[in-house]
């Protein structure tokens, strides 16, 4: 078994170091991908000086095209039957890759994997006892949440258990489930996204066509995370505007007319808070409507492409939206 590694880099030359240095020494480690998407801090140049350390190709973008399509294009020149998508910001511990791959491989049906990502502190990404993520949840309001972020490790983040899905800042999917998933043209992470949310999006298809996510906390990591989820709005216009336009992008694509029944009020009760911000407190997020109205037709074709592939039937799926079922006890022979 072998890993293929890909970042998607933009300004991020101060911890990028300590991301691709956790790399070195990693068992399984066969490739390593870097996307530049245009930094203006050297960024491609901290990642080339690594080179002759690991297997790695660096791709210098002339602008930024977003994670989505930047982590598209490293997925096309990886050629191992396990990904991982890492941050630019978040260090692996000893022996990653071989302790998550090993507990991931025993499950045909694991789609995707995660370890324990606690918070890092600085450049170098060291070591704290807070959580950043144990795995995705989603929520009846439309929401998906890193588990635990930004609370005190605790005993319920140490055992090994079945998720929604895995965040991008750290998350090892199987070849064959994003093959599974990817719509004609192999476009694995919607572009339309660009950056945020896009890696719900995809826990959501695969969640459609059966593939499980494992969180294993024996596996750890380490991540700075900008956006921290725990604060709410972010305080740059332009995230806080790809976060709504893509809220509405998700459901476009994945949620039908039983998961709108299912969840219902909820989901309203959200939109009105997101439409209500936008009209107020945080104007600069009105241009994602513009936005949606010239998405909407192609993402609705997504949706019903989606929903024609689907193995698993929104019922099926809908208990993952509500608590206490938003983690599943891992059983060794389940």
């Amino acid at each position: 078994m072998s890993v293929g590694v890909f970042l998607v880099t933009y300004n991020h030359a101060a911890p990028l170091p300590s991301a691709l240095g956790s790399l070195v020494g990693q068992r399984h480690l066969a490739q390593v991908v870097v996307v530049d998407n245009a930094s203006q801090d050297g960024s491609a140049q901290v990642a080339e000086a690594f080179a002759s350390q690991l297997p790695l190709e660096v791709v210098a973008l002339e602008e930024n095209t977003g994670f989505a399509r930047g982590a598209n294009l490293a997925l096309g020149r990886l050629a191992t039957p396990w990904v991982l998508s890492l941050n630019p910001d978040c260090r692996l511990t000893e022996g990653f890759l071989e302790t998550l791959l090993a507990a991931a491989a025993r499950h045909p049906e694991v789609g995707s994997a995660t370890g324990l990502l606690l918070r890092g502190v600085g450049d170098q990404l060291e070591a704290s006892s807070v959580v950043d993520a144990a795995g995705m949840v989603v929520t009846a309001a439309g929401r998906h949440l890193d588990r635990g972020a930004g609370q005190p490790l605790a005993a319920r983040f140490l055992e090994p258990a079945w998720v929604f899905g895995a965040t991008a800042a750290c998350a090892l999917y199987r070849r064959q489930a994003l093959e599974d998933v990817a719509y004609p043209g192999g476009e694995v992470f919607d572009e339309a996204f660009f950056a945020y949310r896009e890696d719900a999006d995809l826990a959501w298809r695969l969640a459609r066509r059966g593939w499980r996510c494992l969180f294993w906390p024996q596996a750890r990591a380490y991540h700075r995370r900008g956006l921290r989820p725990e604060r709410g709005r972010d305080q740059r216009p332009e995230v806080n505007m790809h976060g709504v336009k893509n809220r509405f992008l998700l459901r476009w694509a994945n949620a039908d007319w039983r998961w709108h029944l299912g969840c219902f009020p909820f989901w309203l009760l959200r939109d009105l808070v997101v439409v209500a911000a936008c009209l107020t407190v945080e104007r600069s997020s009105l241009r994602a409507f513009s936005l949606l109205r010239e998405l909407r037709g192609r993402q609705r074709e997504k949706g019903r492409w989606n929903a024609r592939r689907a193995r698993v039937s929104t019922g099926r799926l809908l208990p993952w939206f509500f608590p206490p079922w938003q983690t599943r006890r891992y059983r060794p022979c389940a």
